[in-house]
């Protein structure tokens, strides 16, 4: 029963994990004309790079907050809350960037989202550091994604 209630909860993360690219499909799908009418900056990746890298990155999420977050453990309400708001200001940038088309605000987005993202890893790291390890995949995409927003906002 102890190995059911581990594996629901595994797959509670990783769906919480993935609802911010969910809310942001819809932004990317209605706006790729714009988006590719843009100049890039180099090493741009084709399309299909963002999807699957995203899709990785999430599931590491999830697997992190499954690991911190697990039943019976210690209470973490902090890395819980960091948690949660990393995943919204995550959710807030494609409606921002493709939605909106305000590609210097969701730059200043990336950046506050960047700086939570090493705070959430040195408040898990110093309880769980496994976790925290799951985490750089992630932080060092949110630079990526740094470089790729300067650009866009620099060259249009």
């Amino acid at each position: 029963m102890k190995k059911i209630r581990q594996i629901l909860y595994l797959f509670f993360w990783l769906v919480v994990c993935q609802l911010p690219g969910l809310a942001g499909a819809g932004c990317v799908k209605n706006h790729l004309d714009w988006y590719h009418a843009l100049s890039r900056p180099p090493f741009t990746p084709p399309d299909a790079v963002f999807g699957l890298a995203w899709g990785i990155l999430y599931i590491l999420l999830g697997i992190c907050a499954w690991l911190v977050f697990k039943p019976g453990g210690q209470k973490r309400t902090k890395a819980l809350l960091l948690f949660i708001i990393q995943l919204a200001l995550n959710s807030l940038w494609t409606p921002l960037f493709f939605g909106k088309q305000m590609l210097w605000p969701a730059l200043v987005l990336l950046v506050l989202l960047l700086a939570e993202a090493g705070w959430l890893f040195k408040v898990i790291r110093a309880k769980h550091c496994l976790s925290a390890w799951l985490l750089t995949p992630y932080i060092a995409w949110l630079l990526f994604a740094c470089y790729l927003n300067i650009g866009f906002a620099v060259l249009n």
